[in-house]
């Protein structure tokens, strides 16, 4: 994905010109499980789509590897777990660690 933002991008020269980076790929995760989720539905109506989305089983994506991402009961792939606090040093974005 990386190389793909260079391309498009010159100005972009390591990954700490990506910002914000979690934007980037949040949307880019939640854009292909909605497009997995709407060929699940054969359908772009709102409750086709809903029920498209529970039939996800597996996405990798940027972020994670996606299993079963959507129940009727969750409606959020991530969770707590699935978030890092980082920081840039240096113009790079490094994890904080303990």
């Amino acid at each position: 994905m990386l190389a793909a933002l260079k391309n498009k991008y010159p100005e972009i020269k390591s990954l700490a010109d990506v910002t914000p980076a979690v934007g980037i790929a949040n949307a880019y995760d939640g854009m292909h499980l909605t497009a997995l989720a709407i060929a699940n539905a054969g359908s772009t109506e709102g409750p086709k789509i809903r029920e498209g989305f529970y039939a996800i089983d597996k996405y990798d994506g940027l972020i994670k590897s996606y299993s079963k991402p959507f129940t009727p009961a969750n409606h959020d792939a991530l969770g707590s777990a699935d978030y890092i606090f980082t920081y840039f040093k240096e113009g790079e974005i490094i994890p904080l660690t303990n």
